[in-house]
């Protein structure tokens, strides 16, 4: 028996919801310590904050809207400041496999934590969406 397969309403809810999870991770210093220390082994966390970015969002989100209609136009807003944010800190970003302290007091860093927590409250105003119905 072949398993169902999510709509792409379904599918789109479950990305937003990963969506907030990398920004609660990302907009607190401590969370970024617990995920290095309980996290997959072998992960070096700096690019992997980087990196997860990409695999949520790959696009600049404002100019692939379909595939996030899920979205609201506030959170859509703050998807776009955080990609700017999120592209300096990557540029800043040491090519050595870093240490994740020592990435933290980078200046990029920093504003990479502040924007990501100014979009977990916006994406906190309708919180998570069920990720087994479309329907509300």
């Amino acid at each position: 028996m072949e398993a169902e397969q999510p709509s792409d309403r379904i599918v789109e809810r479950r990305i937003r919801n990963r969506v907030i999870e990398y920004f609660e991770m990302v907009s607190s210093l401590a969370a970024q310590q617990a995920y290095e220390e309980k996290g997959p082994p072998f992960v070096n966390v700096p690019y992997e904050i980087i990196n997860q970015w990409e695999d949520w969002i790959p696009n600049d989100p404002r100019s692939d809207i379909k595939p996030l209609s899920v979205f609201s136009p506030e959170e859509m807003a703050a998807l776009g400041e955080y990609r700017g944010v999120w592209e300096k800190a990557a540029d800043e970003l040491p090519d050595d496999y870093p240490e994740l302290l020592s990435v933290q007091s980078l200046p990029g860093w920093e504003q990479l934590t502040r924007s990501a927590g100014v979009a977990s409250e916006v994406f906190g105003h309708r919180g998570r969406m069920p990720e087994d119905r479309e329907v509300d």
